[in-house]
């Protein structure tokens, strides 16, 4: 007897129930035993939350009033604090919330991928277990704001491309709007928004409704922000550190990882850069930037691959000071954790019957992920956003390739339903 045949509706949603609760469970444990002093980004972030609740407006550590992405501040660790006080391990416990949160949206994302039983829970599995979604939400980082945000507009493209609801549209356009001030690097998504809304079976003027409501809504989400940055900074700009993170990313000096603004030619004038203001720095930046690229084509597109083979080299890097033993364990099971869930979601090309849209939409949104980041340069962290579909598409080829034999009379995955 098939036993995942016999699990009922029912079944299934304690199954859910009982992985959300493990890793829930391991971002708590991370939270208790990862020790962790907030620095660098976190530290602006917490700065620019509490000058909000001071009613001092919205202000980083250094002077900046649109250099971060506003997002996490705002929806996260402000609505904490206001309840919680100044309190670093509340934060952390709402990033572990937003944990729990993640896993179920990797479910449904599964689901609306066609996965079976066994693909929806282990797609759930992975991400409740992968390491790194733990230990990073120890850290006040937008990422935890943006990995659900990133699976719900994932979701939302899914449904598009078989039932393009002007429903979806709405909520896919909040999401982007929610992206748009938390990670910039996401709006990247809409390239697999856009692929869904041209396969979808439908006339263009679905599409074009569809496609509408999402412009809208995200605009008017991130307008009210836009009218701030422009009555306090004088543009309508989400934050001013593109310029910033281009110019990191392409100069003289750039690697294709992170590089200190003081290791570039830029590094003896920052300080009178910023003297000008956040907007006319970043302006300056950028322009220097894309003068660097269109003078070196060459250099530009070798250190573009560079960058992506940075974006997804296994995680076999060593963290700050000699390792303890239990951190090398830790780093072990990441590395082994990695390097299946990358491998099965690889082994999605090679199995047929997952080929079509919804397939299509899955890959396209890493693709494009992965892309954004060639045209800046990498930290490692960046990777995280993106790795819940990375579990979806992993989950996809484990039920096609394992579950089936194992279960033969368990329906899994198809290219297509809609």
């Amino acid at each position: 007897m098939n036993p995942l045949r016999a699990f009922s509706g029912a079944d299934e949603r304690l199954l859910l129930a009982v992985v959300v609760a493990i890793g829930l469970a391991l971002r708590v444990a991370a939270m208790l035993f990862v020790g962790h002093t907030p620095e660098s980004d976190e530290l602006a972030y917490r700065a620019m939350a509490a000058s909000l609740l001071a009613g001092e407006g919205i202000v980083d550590n250094m002077g900046n009033r649109a250099m971060y992405n506003v997002g996490y501040p705002l929806f996260v660790i402000a609505p904490v604090s206001w309840l919680f006080g100044d309190s670093v391990r509340a934060v952390q416990l709402a990033n572990a919330v937003l944990g729990a949160v993640s896993v179920v949206l990797c479910y449904c994302v599964a689901a609306a991928a066609g996965a079976g039983r066994g693909g929806r829970l282990i797609a759930a599995a992975a991400w409740a277990l992968y390491l790194p979604a733990s230990v990073y939400g120890v850290y006040l980082l937008k990422e935890n704001l943006m990995v659900p945000l990133m699976l719900g507009v994932v979701w939302c493209a899914l449904r598009l491309v078989s039932r393009p609801a002007l429903s979806t549209g709405v909520v896919c356009g909040v999401l982007f709007g929610a992206l748009a001030l938390s990670g910039n690097a996401a709006l990247a998504l809409a390239l697999a928004v856009a692929y869904a809304l041209m396969a979808a079976p439908v006339g263009w003027r679905r599409r074009l409704t569809v496609a509408a409501a999402i412009a809208a809504l995200a605009i008017a989400v991130a307008t009210p922000w836009m009218v701030r940055n422009l009555v306090v900074l004088g543009a309508p700009v989400l934050n001013t550190n593109g310029g910033f993170n281009l110019y990191l990313g392409n100069n003289p000096a750039a690697t294709g990882m992170f590089v200190s603004i003081g290791d570039t030619p830029h590094g003896e004038d920052w300080q009178s850069l910023r003297a000008l203001g956040e907007v006319e720095a970043s302006a300056i930046l950028r322009r220097d930037a894309l003068a660097w690229i269109a003078d070196h084509p060459g250099q530009f597109a070798a250190l573009a691959l560079k960058k992506a083979l940075y974006f997804w080299t296994p995680p076999i890097h060593e963290g700050k000071g000699p390792p303890s033993r239990i951190e090398s364990m830790v780093r072990a099971a990441w590395a082994l954790q990695f390097f299946v869930l990358a491998g099965a979601a690889l082994a999605c090309l090679a199995v047929r019957r997952l080929w079509g849209p919804r397939l299509t939409v899955l890959m396209l949104a890493v693709a494009a992920y992965t892309a954004v980041h060639m045209l800046f340069y990498v930290i490692f962290r960046y990777r995280e956003p993106i790795m819940p579909v990375v579990c979806v598409l992993a989950a996809l080829a484990l039920e096609a390739l394992v579950v089936r034999r194992v279960f033969p009379s368990e329906p899994v995955a198809l290219a297509s339903r809609g």
